[in-house]
């Protein structure tokens, strides 16, 4: 079966003759074709990764700002890559870019990247995924799989165990021959082991590389007297974390992955394949704050998602909600939103003018000015929109001055390099700001 490639936004197209590339790829399966377009047609907000369009004229379907994999009932696999330039984009670079930001983030924890990880540019990202799971299963394998005590209640011709009376005494005449008995079996039949024997047969029928196949096969063999999960919801509550269970761990986000039963995305169809789809505004959010964190100087802490603020004050209401907030001695010193969108830093001008926004949403400049006023009520206030960097954004805009001692900076942050942030810039003195000498910068 195909394994496609788009990037954000691409489009869709019945058949072999739209070819395969980034922007657009044909799909030549009527089965892959129907299910797309059903879950286009969907009023569902979970299936929002893909929507009805139209392409020079024809029929298509485009996905959205979701990331990942997905997989068809008939076995085809589409991979959605983040969108990072207007222009053409090589494919090896994007993974690339996506691992760095999902080992930033840290997702999940199958991105140990070594120097050996030389051909994770060029594999497809199920494939990725699969590999990670195997590798991190092989190590479980290795310290031993756990077994443990199962109780078997059972009617016997001989006696083991504990015999239940009371039961043994209601038995009609017809089975007065055999023991009403209960024992415990020392077996690696637990719901930990099931979980992974369900998980190891989708993967085999997933996975299109010869080494994964192989190594899963191997695995198997490990779990070849363990029955495979038939009720997932129920074993996945019996799961322990028992101290003799630590190294098991690492395991149960890839099994609620791979068996749907917890994810970013997840379509509940039970003849679709993996599907690891996530929003990458979130992804550009949580890697630019992760990134921030890290450089930090003593004395500045950095919230996420911060709520404590209200356009309406009586009643409360209309809750604020900015992406982050830099505070000092629990003073708020910078308010930060990030936007994964590709502005175009030359629209900003026409004929030396400053007359354009530069593809900047007046929404958001309003959303941005509304958590000035609110989260700097007692002096000058810093506000940054962050921006992913390409060709056409590379230095921070003008500033534009929202109010009297109210500035905002529109930023790029470059993501196809080891990003470094100028956090000085970020943290300068609010009383600058009444001389608008400093401004935020990334290198």
């Amino acid at each position: 079966m195909p394994c496609l490639c788009l990037r954000e936004y691409g489009f869709l197209l019945r058949g072999e003759q739209a070819g395969n590339s980034l922007l657009v790829c044909g799909i030549s399966h009527p089965l892959a074709w129907t299910f797309l377009e059903q879950l286009a047609w969907s009023h569902d907000d979970r299936h929002a990764f893909i929507r009805t369009a139209t392409y020079n004229g024809q029929k298509a379907l485009q996905v959205t700002s979701f990331i990942g994999v997905i997989t068809t009932p008939d076995g085809t696999q589409i991979e959605i890559l983040p969108k990072t330039s207007e222009e053409g984009q090589d494919t090896s670079q994007t993974r690339k870019l996506l691992w760095r930001m999902l080992q930033a983030v840290d997702l999940l924890p199958f991105i140990e990247t070594t120097d050996a990880d030389l051909t994770l540019d060029r594999q497809p990202l199920i494939e990725v995924l699969i590999t990670r799971f195997l590798q991190h299963l092989t190590q479980v394998v290795r310290r031993g799989v756990r077994k443990d005590y199962t109780r078997i209640t059972a009617e016997e011709y001989f006696l083991k165990g504990h015999l239940q009376l009371e039961r043994q005494l209601r038995q009609p005449i017809s089975k007065q021959h055999l023991f009403c008995i209960e024992y415990d079996v020392f077996s690696d039949n637990r719901a930990e082991n099931r979980l992974i024997h369900a998980a190891l047969i989708l993967v085999g029928k997933w996975s299109r590389s010869d080494a994964n196949q192989r190594l899963c096969r191997e695995l198997r063999f490990a779990f070849d007297e363990v029955p495979v999960s038939i009720n997932h919801k129920a074993d996945f509550t019996q799961w322990r974390t028992s101290r003799d269970m630590i190294y098991y761990q690492s395991l149960l986000p890839w099994l609620r992955l791979i068996l749907n039963q917890q994810c970013p995305f997840t379509l509940l169809d039970e003849h679709a394949g993996i599907s690891f789809l996530f929003p990458m505004e979130v992804l550009f959010e949580k890697y630019i704050a992760r990134i921030l964190a890290q450089q930090l100087p003593v004395g500045y802490s950095l919230r996420t998602q911060v709520t404590d603020k209200f356009l309406s004050i009586n009643p409360r209401a209309f809750m604020l909600k900015p992406d982050m907030v830099i505070y000092r001695n629990d003073q708020p010193e910078i308010v930060l939103d990030t936007k994964w969108k590709l502005i175009d830093a030359d629209t900003r001008y026409n004929n030396g003018i400053h007359d354009s926004k530069a593809g900047i949403s007046q929404a958001d400049m309003y959303q941005m000015f509304a958590y000035g006023k609110k989260y700097f009520t007692n002096g000058p206030g810093k506000l940054a929109l962050i921006y992913p960097a390409w060709r056409k954004f590379s230095k921070p805009l003008p500033s534009f001055e929202l109010d009297t001692d109210l500035y905002l900076d529109a930023v790029p942050f470059p993501l196809d390099v080891d990003s470094s942030v100028e956090i000085n810039a970020l943290l300068a003195q609010r009383d600058d700001l009444t001389n608008h000498s400093k401004h935020i910068s990334v290198s």
